[in-house]
């Protein structure tokens, strides 16, 4: 865990884009081979937008709970950072009716009757188009947001998981937990897809660049070995 670090995690994003803001910071590899890149500073547009969408358009706040019902993609990592950035709590043992607000792509909401918000998985974050009207178009509102943060961050620590086995980890615990399992803030890691039951599928992603001046990469199935001889020095997270 940075030693700076209350607990709030929107500073530790300003401060991974201010060291390095063009360095890539997240990989994200889908199973079809398609490849997106985030920067430090990319990565901060993103949740930024994405954070003030939760609160401006779907009232989240502190204590808020949010059903993250996304596959093993960017998108994930951002909506996760937002969620965590205003102070809200990944829901990992409710059903989505039990939560604030669920998020999911356009599969996940088929069968959904809480007019979920739909984020498109395109590689580039364009708007999924043609969406049936029982749903919410998640991009477009967040492509709507400034680049710039204007709603108010989370200040110290709070709670940022509820487990499957019903525990609750705040953002600090989250932290400490990734800082144990990876001394080394300084690497890249590779991480294939995680059941979700697991810590690593909600920590390690969007915590990996938080830590200092490590990078993540997402596959999604793909033959690590490969992908880890494509993208130069790396680890796979074990």
């Amino acid at each position: 865990m940075p030693p700076e670090s209350d607990g709030a995690v929107w500073p530790l994003i300003v401060q991974r884009a201010r060291l390095q803001p063009s360095q890539p910071c997240i990989t994200s590899i889908a199973a079809d081979g398609a490849r997106t890149e985030l920067s430090g500073t990319s990565l901060l547009n993103a949740v930024a937008k994405s954070a003030g969408a939760l609160v401006d358009e779907g009232d989240l706040g502190p204590g808020s709970t949010l059903a993250l019902l996304l596959p093993w993609h960017w998108q994930r990592v951002v909506w996760t950072l937002a969620a965590w950035t205003v102070g809200a709590v990944i829901d990992a043992t409710s059903p989505p009716a039990d939560a604030d607000l669920v998020v999911t792509d356009r599969l996940g909401a088929e069968g959904l009757a809480c007019d979920p918000w739909v984020v498109s998985l395109h590689p580039l974050g364009l708007v999924d188009r043609d969406l049936p009207s029982t749903v919410i178009d998640a991009t477009g509102l967040a492509r709507m947001q400034p680049d710039a943060l204007l709603v108010e961050p989370a200040r110290g620590d709070g709670p940022a998981l509820r487990r499957a086995d019903g525990s609750e980890w705040s953002r600090r615990d989250a932290m400490a937990w990734l800082a144990q399992s990876m001394p080394d803030a300084a690497v890249r890691v590779l991480i294939d897809r995680q059941p979700d039951a697991l810590p690593s599928a909600w920590l390690v992603a969007p915590l990996v660049p938080l830590l200092g001046t490590g990078a993540v990469i997402m596959t999604d199935g793909a033959e690590a070995s490969a992908v880890l001889e494509q993208e130069g020095p790396a680890r796979a997270w074990s």
